[in-house]
């Protein structure tokens, strides 16, 4: 049976710090709670607000290989089902057969480099 612990009401910057202590920390969550005397629950509440906090959104340049001969997407023997652009940490997945979608993202980053 679990030992009665007392729980303390940490702030946002407490939890914040409590989270990159974790980071360093050799145990499991588990472990990591009972030593601190915080919830598992609002540990792992915290973990995911600070993760989602942390995503921010970063434009990147991109150099665009000048193709010569124009590419038929109607003749073309599509390898995969996905075309995968992939950009630091952001992954896009886009269906081949959405050519439309793909040649407007092509020109738009055309356009802007």
């Amino acid at each position: 049976m679990e030992a009665n612990l007392m729980y303390v009401k940490n702030s946002i910057e407490q939890w914040d710090q409590i989270i990159e202590e974790f980071k360093s920390y050799d145990a499991t969550a588990t472990e990591f709670c009972k030593e601190k005397k915080i919830s598992k629950s609002q540990f792992y509440y915290h973990r995911k607000r600070l993760a989602h906090q942390q995503i921010e959104p970063t434009l990147c340049e991109v150099e665009l290989a000048k193709v010569s001969t124009p590419i038929n997407p109607k003749n073309a023997e599509p390898s995969s089902k996905y075309i995968k652009i992939e950009i630091n940490n952001a992954i896009i997945h886009i269906p081949t057969s959405e050519a439309t979608l793909l040649t407007t993202i092509i020109k738009e980053l055309s356009a802007t480099c």
